[in-house]
């Protein structure tokens, strides 16, 4: 019976700890009138977070990305509730330069309802969100400042 207990003791100890090995980033872009903010906990070669756009004429697109980190890259998807009400999953695509993110745009397909970028169309254009980052406390008061 200790055994048990111990083994019991011992992986949720072990449970904790894994949390510790996640790096939270969190990031801020901006282009022309709109902005976003971007919250990412990185564990090996992956990650998750928060991301939410506000766009020039005042529609937020909020959400979860999850994803895989291949290289330099990190790809995964864009789950949200649009403006409509309608529930919408987009492609999630990163390019990691130094402490910047750049994000990524191509032809979007979708096969069986999953959406994805078409080989070729790939781009991380320039015009498109450079996400720098940020602390936490900025993180916050620009997610608040994004209603």
């Amino acid at each position: 019976m200790k055994y048990l207990i111990l083994m019991v003791l011992a992986s949720f100890l072990i449970s904790c700890n894994s949390d510790k090995n996640k790096q939270q980033q969190f990031y801020k872009a901006t282009r022309n009138e709109n902005s976003a903010v971007l919250s990412l906990k990185i564990d090996n070669d992956q990650f998750y977070g928060r991301y939410k756009v506000r766009y020039a004429d005042g529609i937020i697109d909020s959400g979860n990305v999850r994803g895989v980190i291949i290289g330099d890259t990190l790809r995964g998807r864009f789950k949200y509730i649009s403006y409509g009400g309608n529930q919408e999953v987009k492609p999630f695509l990163l390019l990691k330069r130094g402490d910047t993110l750049r994000l990524g745009s191509g032809a979007v397909y979708k096969y069986m309802k999953i959406p994805y970028y078409t080989p070729g169309s790939i781009e991380f254009r320039t015009s498109d969100f450079q996400f720098l980052p940020i602390n936490e406390t900025d993180f916050k008061d620009s997610d608040s400042k994004m209603k």
